[in-house]
């Protein structure tokens, strides 16, 4: 219960004497979670490895073996979710009012994480290098 509650990422919510995790569910799972939807946010991050952004230029963000793809408000937790898959990574800066011209839906997973279906790479703005 403590680690569910004072997780700094805000990745699971206490109901009912229950705990859930709020987002990051694989796509086999059925699990349906209401989100807010958020259309304020003009900015979104999304970490990646250096290797990928060919791929990524072309075809998108996807959200692989998960329900969503996950955005952050912050660069730096961008980066910190980056480095755990490499050391040569790279900052993608994502216009989140692209996303919604687009149809997509912006989600609130936590007060530091948002949630998409998919990010074209046209609301792709930039890439970033976190070295300079």
């Amino acid at each position: 219960m403590a680690v569910a509650l004072l997780d700094p990422k805000g990745r699971f919510e206490v109901r009912d004497g229950m705990i859930r995790a709020r987002y990051g569910h694989d796509k086999s799972l059925n699990v349906n979670i209401k989100y807010e939807i958020d259309n304020e946010v003009k900015t979104l991050y999304h970490g990646t490895t250096r290797s990928a952004l060919t791929q990524i230029m072309r075809e998108g963000i996807k959200p692989m073996n998960r329900k969503y793809v996950h955005l952050v408000l912050d660069p730096r937790d961008a980066y910190e979710v980056a480095i755990r898959h490499g050391d040569d990574v790279v900052i993608l800066r994502i216009n989140a009012d692209c996303l919604r011209k687009d149809g997509y839906q912006v989600l609130i997973a936590t007060d530091r994480i948002r949630l998409v279906d998919y990010v074209p790479p046209h609301c792709i703005e930039s890439a970033i290098d976190p070295r300079d």
